[in-house]
């Protein structure tokens, strides 16, 4: 298969991630770390298998350790994207957590002897544009457009994942994509786990197990499935293709994120929180517009 469908693949499970990561959190979790916890806990397992399960044949260790440095990374901006997520619009702020392609681009050109044509660098720049517009939101006090005070947060988040991004090229150049993705998640959990391993998320979690929670079926379905899936899927495309290109794909993840959350949000009101007023539903079809045309600019040149 070719790369530019399993990172559009990829991205569509992405969304899905987002959508089931915000459900969870929106009526299940009070605090900010519960989320990250039920994570570290349930990547550390999935590491373990891996490691434990796939064939070794033999790695270098700068391989292993490109995949661990990989999920490290990963792990500090994904753990400052849901930091953020708790509290806000998740079709607000995954596209800007997925603007790490602009980030991405430079460094794949610099340190990966990766070339980009023109039109590849204004595609780049138009799905990060449709990304960032997605998180604009009307000022409550004068009316006018104003950007998410977590945007800061989440475009330190974003270099971690563009980072996180090259590092994993470095690493499935030399290892199995699914040994590297082992690594990966036992870097991501360690950092996960360190983080939320407190008091408040842990008696969330405690309690979602005395209780029999269904938040326990909905994180399972999503942290074992969907969100491997689609992390499997671009570490794939990865080994496959210019890591700039494959991750300016994986960006669509919030196309697929808007049109879930608009969906859900117009079948079941309030599910997630999400604003679906005609302005912010226009802003929204504005901006994935842009990210669908970056995305066929990518895949036709």
């Amino acid at each position: 298969m070719d790369w530019t469908w399993i990172a559009l693949l990829s991205a569509a499970a992405a969304g899905l991630v987002g959508i089931l990561d915000k459900t969870l959190v929106h009526h299940f979790a009070t605090s900010r770390l519960t989320l990250p916890l039920l994570i570290g806990l349930g990547q550390s397992v999935v590491a373990a298998a891996l490691i434990a399960v796939v064939p070794w044949g033999s790695p270098g260790l700068d391989a292993i350790g490109w995949a661990l440095v990989s999920g490290v990374l990963w792990g500090g901006g994904g753990l400052m994207m849901l930091y953020v997520l708790f509290d806000r619009e998740v079709s607000r702020t995954m596209p800007v957590f997925q603007t790490f392609p602009v980030f991405v681009a430079p460094m794949a050109v610099v340190f990966l002897d990766e070339r980009l044509a023109s039109q590849h660098w204004v595609a780049i720049l138009a799905a990060v544009a449709g990304a960032v517009m997605i998180s604009l939101r009307r000022s409550e006090r004068n009316g006018g457009m104003a950007v998410d005070k977590g945007l800061y947060v989440l475009i330190v988040a974003s270099f971690l994942a563009a980072v996180a991004a090259i590092t994993s090229k470095l690493a499935v150049d030399n290892l199995p994509v699914l040994q590297a993705h082992g690594f990966r998640m036992l870097g991501l959990s360690g950092v996960f786990l360190l983080a939320a391993l407190r008091p408040a998320p842990m008696r969330d979690v405690i309690g979602f197990f005395r209780h029999r929670s269904p938040a326990l079926a909905l994180f399972g379905f999503n942290e074992f499935v969907v969100a491997n899936c689609a992390m499997l899927l671009m570490l794939w495309a990865i080994s496959l293709g210019p890591v700039s290109l494959v991750t300016a794909i994986n960006a669509t993840s919030s196309l697929f994120l808007v049109i879930y959350g608009v969906l859900l949000a117009l079948r079941f009101p309030g599910a997630l929180g999400e604003q679906v007023s005609p302005g912010a539903v226009a802003i929204k079809v504005l901006s994935t517009a842009l990210i669908v045309t970056a995305v066929a600019t990518i895949a036709w040149t």
